[in-house]
């Protein structure tokens, strides 16, 4: 049976695999949806097929006429109606495909907003997204989320002596070591500049610490050929023990990690509740520090 194209709409004779919808304005139709109709009315056949994506996905039999019973101009009148069935098909097909390739480039588009080009870890926008979830997660079992808040020592310098190049594959190698340094669940990000941040879900403040040193140590000790060595502080807050909010806990870690810096720089801290101010052995800052 020679296969013929035909409109959707009346099964008028139409260019053969003219596109199903409006014509593309680069006239590339590899990714348009067509129907193809055959004929056989001596034979009662009729049939419909639909390609798409330059393959054949589909043909439809919507149904048989006899040729013994069913006068000539029944048998035109049938294959027209199977036209607009096969028509009805394939633009309901069309559509589909329509949406998930519109679902599927939106998927696209909000994972390459969620990432910083420089680094590949999460950005700053992605963050409070991220730890409002993982505390809302936290407070449905019953389980700590802990934060670290992380900036390079003295970064300033590294980039007004060695340029901001030599500064950006700093930046990149220590997101690195941050990613080596964790596991597969946590959520590492780069906040900005040269400060990072780890959310570290069904993590205490122990264990966090312990992270936190982790990474400390890897970017002090990593061997980057010609880059410059650099150093990292360390802040840790843990939720719900520290904070009640992601914001709050945000900024507590964050205390944290400028606590680290006044203790010396390369280090880890957590925070604690302040000291009372009457208290004798009251911290200064407001801090009592720990390592």
């Amino acid at each position: 049976m020679a296969a013929q194209e035909r409109t959707a709409a009346t099964g008028a004779p139409a260019p053969r695999h003219a596109p199903v919808g409006p014509p593309r304005p680069d006239g590339d139709h590899r990714h348009t949806v067509r129907l193809l109709t055959g004929r056989d009315l001596r034979m009662g056949r009729i049939l419909a097929a639909m390609a798409a994506f330059g393959a054949l996905v589909g043909v439809v039999y919507p149904f048989v006429v006899s040729p013994l019973v069913t006068p000539r101009p029944g048998r035109e009148a049938a294959f027209r109606v199977a036209c607009i069935v096969a028509g009805l098909l394939v633009g309901g097909f069309a559509y589909g495909v329509a949406r998930f390739t519109l679902y599927r480039a939106n998927l696209v588009l909000a994972g390459l907003a969620a990432y910083d080009d420089l680094t590949g870890l999460f950005n700053q926008r992605q963050f409070p997204r991220s730890l409002g979830a993982e505390l809302q997660r936290a407070d449905r079992n019953g389980e700590p989320v802990s934060l670290i808040i992380a900036d390079l020592d003295c970064f300033k310098q590294v980039n007004d002596t060695h340029g901001h190049p030599v500064g950006d594959a700093v930046l990149a190698a220590v997101a690195a070591d941050i990613a080596a340094s964790v596991r597969p669940f946590d959520v590492a990000c780069r906040l900005g500049g040269e400060e990072f941040a780890v959310i570290l879900p069904q993590t205490g403040k122990e264990e966090a610490l312990a992270v936190a040193e982790r990474i400390r140590s890897r970017v002090a000790h990593a061997d980057r050929g010609d880059l410059p060595e650099v150093t990292i502080s360390c802040g840790v807050a843990t939720y719900p023990d520290d904070a009640h909010s992601p914001r709050t806990l945000a900024k507590r870690a964050d205390d944290a990690m400028y606590a680290a810096k006044a203790a010396g720089r390369n280090a880890v801290r957590a925070w604690r509740p302040p000291v009372p101010r009457e208290d004798p052995a009251a911290d200064p800052a407001g801090e009592a520090l720990v390592g």
